[in-house]
């Protein structure tokens, strides 16, 4: 090839080059760029982009009740009480837990949908950008919602007031005798209503749920009469049909905010059962503090007609205040061992035993997740609250001294 050719052949590669980054470059980036604009509007048009509004909603309403908390009681008497009342009322014909149900079929749920989103992006090249963009939206759309119910059915009554503002209690520091005489009244209760109860062949206490049920709804709802401010109709608890799963990380039960249900982890030993359900009625009737809760079902269940329930109240509320009567006085302490009958022991021994095999890292696991859960809404103590109750059974019972 001679220099000329050369020459020639160069000048056309050059000319090409030119007329490329001339006409055809710029042609490619506005089409891009037109592509780009026309997905990003398709997408802002869809529902699931307005979907997102849910989640600065939701913090939002948390912020407000946090600055002004006598907003969330208002929310509490005039919105939540007859909404949750609504859907509690029907969820509560459902013969199962419908929360179950729900969290069993969300595995497969999710699943479905990624291989859906995944065949759909791989197979069709079209709007590519488009697909892959909705695929990241409507999960991410769907969790704004179900935060925003969280905090409308749950998160908002943690800032109202709680049980001892209502009855207008100071905390009451007991004498030690005074602090006994409490364990000694709780304890001898505790011991006439196990004597009529039936027994299990180790000489456990034995219980039926179905009968068990309406009657922790009974006693709930009984105690609107004595204080207004406990709302009435609830509908029975819930037992679990993977209740053993629940004990796995130390659950006695849980309120389940999307569909208003008190579910029982009906696994675990005789007496817990009853205060539990009473103990999740109670976060259904918005009381979500856990020494709130714990202590208006100690109420419910000592002023219950079921031998049970005036049974699971009593000795519940001595497991938490004799580790108090301990630490005041080992000496009284001993002394309230005979109160204790040996029913009452047995059924303290295999609720130890039962505990002990779960004794695992993700129990350990559970409970600080617990804890974190409850600092964030507004309980300080944690899991911690919990063991409040003993200090609110004081105040009941001293109560005008």
């Amino acid at each position: 090839m001679c220099r000329r050719q050369r020459r020639e052949r160069d000048l056309n590669g050059n000319e090409i080059e030119r007329l490329i980054l001339k006409n055809v470059l710029p042609k490619a980036v506005r089409r891009g760029r037109r592509y780009l604009r026309r997905t990003v509007r398709n997408v802002v048009r869809s529902a699931w982009c307005w979907l997102l509004l849910f989640w600065p909603l939701g913090f939002l309403l948390t912020a407000l009740v946090r600055q002004q908390p006598s907003w969330a009681d208002f929310y509490w008497q005039y919105i939540y009480r007859p909404v949750s009342l609504f859907w509690h009322t029907l969820t509560g014909w459902l013969p199962f837990s419908l929360a179950e149900i729900l969290l069993l079929l969300l595995p497969a749920v999710i699943l479905l949908y990624l291989i859906g989103c995944i065949t759909a992006i791989i197979r069709k090249r079209r709007r590519r950008l488009r697909r892959i963009i909705r695929a990241i939206l409507r999960p991410v759309s769907i969790g704004g919602v179900v935060f925003f119910l969280f905090v409308t059915n749950c998160g908002l009554n943690y800032y109202c007031q709680d049980v001892s503002t209502r009855f207008g209690w100071q905390n009451i520091s007991p004498t030690t005798d005074q602090l006994y005489e409490l364990c000694v009244h709780l304890a001898d209760n505790a011991s006439r209503c196990r004597e009529k109860l039936p027994e299990k062949e180790d000489g456990t206490l034995q219980l039926d749920w179905r009968t068990l049920a309406p009657q922790v709804r009974d006693a709930v709802n009984s105690l609107h009469q004595q204080y207004d401010f406990v709302p009435d109709g609830c509908r029975a608890p819930k037992s679990v049909m993977l209740s053993r799963g629940m004990s796995y990380v130390k659950i006695t039960g849980v309120y389940f905010p999307w569909t208003f249900e008190a579910n029982v982890n009906t696994d675990i030993p005789g007496y817990e059962v009853p205060f539990s359900a009473c103990h999740e009625l109670m976060h259904v009737c918005g009381f979500m503090h856990e020494e709130d809760a714990n202590f208006l079902a100690y109420l419910a269940c000592i002023g219950s007609s079921s031998d049970t329930l005036r049974y699971a109240g009593y000795i519940s509320a001595l497991q938490y205040l004799q580790s108090y009567l301990y630490k005041a006085d080992a000496q009284r302490y001993q002394q309230l061992l005979p109160h204790i009958s040996e029913a009452i022991r047995r059924d303290m021994q295999a609720q130890s035993q039962y505990w002990k095999q779960f004794e695992t890292p993700v129990a350990e696991t559970a409970a600080k997740v617990n804890d974190a859960y409850l600092k964030q809404n507004n309980q300080s103590r944690g899991i911690l609250s919990y063991g409040y109750v003993a200090q609110l059974i004081i105040n009941h019972y001293f109560a005008g001294r």
